[in-house]
């Protein structure tokens, strides 16, 4: 990613606070000498009331301070806490100016919340603000992410309340003096629904807000701004050819949702077919399905790589005109030096994944090169992808031997920090008759680990395909003794050495039940865990003593970097700002060129805005540590174990991922420092209830 930061850059006060000012002498509050002009004038043409924000360094005054008996409002000490201010409340307009004869420029200027307005010396420049004052961008536009047309919008909680997001404003919330409301109710437009057209944020609270249009015109009265928090999508009528389907996350909230279709299909048809007391999802929709969702779910920050049995079997019997729903996981992070290769089977889902980072990858950047429409990799990269992939795909029932010209072409269009799909061919035989194929999976990542033929060997009695390996008696699915001993027994010799087993090694009852139903000459999962051959292990911090009411649970990472950004708006001179969000792993991968135009930007920054970055990295970066295989070697001990090399072992001393600390130096430029956060393990206590192990930790900061 090539970043470029102008030397005019100005940073929002919501991001960075505001920049430093040279301080200049102050006019006598009285002077006889100064003489006026008749009248204040209002600010017109280019000069019309602007919105400013104070250096901090004049105070606020109840007439031109050259004026008799003017008196201060508010001090320099409570300017400078207004222009920090997380309130757009606190925003100021510029409205009238008056000049006095040696030149000086003096404002009046208002508060949007009203609470203060008084004349400030804002330098000798006609048109450009000084002295105690300097201009504020409120409100930062961008352009919506282009997923976003797709949809239609309503607001969530139609009223009348003045509180960004149940009725909509002419501009966002205080960022345009007295602009207003657009409607004052919106309860009239409970059923409106809306298209996105303009995005941004305000620079004080750094929140989102959105312009919405109706789609009926007869609604257009709305049409305005509101926040984005405000919105719900829209839910249009299910078609009689479609199935809804909703994507929610762990807790039922709505993420998005896909109309999944089939031109011949009627109202209340099933989407899948019945067999017996199942139900089976065809190939093809499972593939699609796996696609569409995929796509619903860019940008979201959620994901769904592979659609389970039991969430197959769940869609199968859906129907038509009506809905179902997928509970769907948050994405995990890509490394903003890697592309991310997800490798699927043939009907889309993700049997492995590698991130592929070479030593020159920058974020943002093409893996490949694409000109005129052709895109190609370098043998180098070809090699080195081909070998990464061939590692991961071992053992796993499948391959892809060799990248064919769509997948390279997809690979070297792909940026770095992003992801691409390639598909693998699988490299089972057919599954035989008299045969059950049981794969046993990592449910965590849905992987196959292994995969077993179960044969049905009764030459007297011999399996026909289609029917079940159980029984079902009292409306019950029972496995025989003879298959669960078997087929416990075929799992532990197949696990051996990968890291999984059975849980307890043995079949458990709905394990049993799911086997009984499965059928000859067809595919089963059946999920396997790592084995865990101690207690469960708890790892705490404190900044204190072991005792400190500040305890928290430390959770694991295998980020070398902590896995956090800042976005650095940039505003200067253009009006559409562009931003530049950067991670830290993105940061330690600046090129030097970047490197030092990124620290040139820096160099304007106050002190309490670098402050404010570095309160955020490091926060992000609190409580993580690095796991490097300690938390594996935890769970091999036990009390007496951990007690005895408390101070001698792997974990005795953990780090938590690098974070960047941001100084500028007496010459004002600026140094970048990576810091981590140490972890000395100072106690261990069992827990009675359930055996497991706490194990306390101090914590040290750079």
């Amino acid at each position: 990613m090539i970043v470029k930061f102008k030397s005019s850059i100005f940073i929002s006060a919501v991001a960075l606070g505001l920049l430093g000012v040279s301080c200049v002498s102050v006019p006598p509050a009285h002077g006889s000498a100064a003489k006026l002009l008749p009248a204040d004038r209002p600010l017109t043409g280019n000069s019309a009331p602007q919105n400013v924000t104070f250096t901090g360094n004049f105070a606020l005054y109840s007439k031109p301070p050259v004026s008799r008996g003017a008196h201060i409002v508010a001090g320099k000490a409570t300017l400078s806490q207004l222009a920090k201010s997380t309130s757009s409340a606190d925003n100021f307009v510029a409205e009238r100016q008056l000049t006095a004869k040696n030149g000086s420029l003096y404002y009046k200027v208002t508060a949007f919340s009203g609470q203060y307005h008084g004349w400030i010396y804002g330098g000798k420049k006609a048109g450009h603000f000084g002295g105690g004052l300097e201009a504020f961008k409120t409100f930062n536009q961008t352009t919506p992410p282009t997923n976003l047309s797709k949809y239609t919008f309503k607001i969530a909680a139609p009223g009348f309340q003045n509180d960004g997001k149940t009725v909509t404003y002419k501009a966002p919330l205080n960022t345009t003096y007295q602009a207003g409301k657009q409607i004052g109710d919106s309860v009239r437009y409970a059923d409106a629904t809306f298209k996105i057209d303009g995005m941004g944020t305000r620079a004080r609270e750094g929140d989102v807000w959105v312009h919405i249009s109706a789609i009926n015109s007869a609604d257009a009265k709305a049409n305005g701004w509101i926040l984005y928090k405000g919105l719900r999508q829209a839910e249009a009528p299910i078609p009689n050819n479609a199935l809804r389907i909703d994507l929610v996350d762990a807790k039922g909230n709505l993420i998005r949702y896909i109309n999944y279709t089939s031109t011949n299909a009627q109202y209340d048809q099933p989407l899948g077919v019945p067999y017996e007391t199942s139900w089976t999802l065809g190939n093809d929709d499972l593939a699609n399905i796996q696609v569409a969702v995929r796509q619903a779910l860019q940008g979201t920050g959620y994901t769904l790589d592979t659609i389970s049995a039991n969430q197959a079997g769940f869609l199968a019997q859906a129907k038509f005109g009506h809905r179902a729903s997928l509970t769907v996981k948050s994405a995990g992070p890509i490394p903003g030096n890697a592309v991310r290769i997800n490798l699927v089977n043939d009907v889309n889902a993700v049997i492995d994944t590698v991130d592929y980072a070479p030593t020159n990858g920058q974020p943002g950047q093409l893996l490949g090169t694409n000109s005129n429409g052709s895109a190609s990799l370098n043998d180098t990269d070809q090699k080195a992808v081909q070998s990464a992939i061939s590692t991961a795909l071992k053992d796993s029932g499948y391959q892809l031997t060799d990248l064919s010209t769509d997948q390279i072409s997809d690979l070297a269009k792909t940026k770095f920090g992003s992801a691409v799909y390639l598909k693998a061919a699988s490299t089972d035989t057919p599954i035989a008759d008299n045969a059950v194929r049981i794969n046993f999976v990592d449910p965590s990542s849905g992987k196959i680990i292994k995969s077993i033929d179960y044969v049905n060997t009764d030459s007297d009695n011999p399996a026909k395909k289609g029917t079940t390996l159980g029984s079902q008696k009292s409306g019950k699915w029972l496995l025989g003794d003879r298959d669960v001993v078997e087929i416990n027994a075929l799992a532990a010799s197949s696990l051996s050495g990968t890291g999984y087993l059975l849980d307890q090694e043995h079949l458990s009852d709905d394990q049993q039940r799911t086997l009984a139903q499965a059928k000859f000459g067809s595919s089963v999962s059946i999920n396997v865990g790592k084995p865990n051959n101690s207690t469960h292990v708890n790892l705490y911090a404190t900044d204190a003593s072991a005792d400190s009411a500040n305890t928290q649970e430390l959770t694991p990472t295998g980020l070398t970097y902590v896995n956090s950004s800042w976005e650095f708006p940039d505003v200067g001179g253009s009006s559409q700002p562009t931003y530049s969000q950067l991670s830290a792993v993105d940061i330690a991968g600046l090129s030097a060129t970047n490197l030092a135009n990124f620290k040139q930007a820096l160099a304007k920054y106050s002190a309490d805005s670098l402050t404010t970055i570095n309160t955020s990295f490091k926060s992000a970066a609190e409580m993580q540590y690095v796991d490097n295989g300690q938390t594996a070697s935890l769970n091999q001990t036990d009390l007496d174990s951990v007690k005895n090399n408390l101070k001698t072992s792997s974990w005795s001393t953990l780090q938590s991922p690098k974070y960047p600390g941001f100084t500028k130096d007496v010459n004002g430029s600026i140094r970048i420092t990576w810091q981590t956060m140490t972890y000395h393990a100072q106690s261990v206590k069992q827990n009675a209830n359930d055996q497991s192990l706490s194990v306390t930790y101090t914590v040290d900061a750079q």
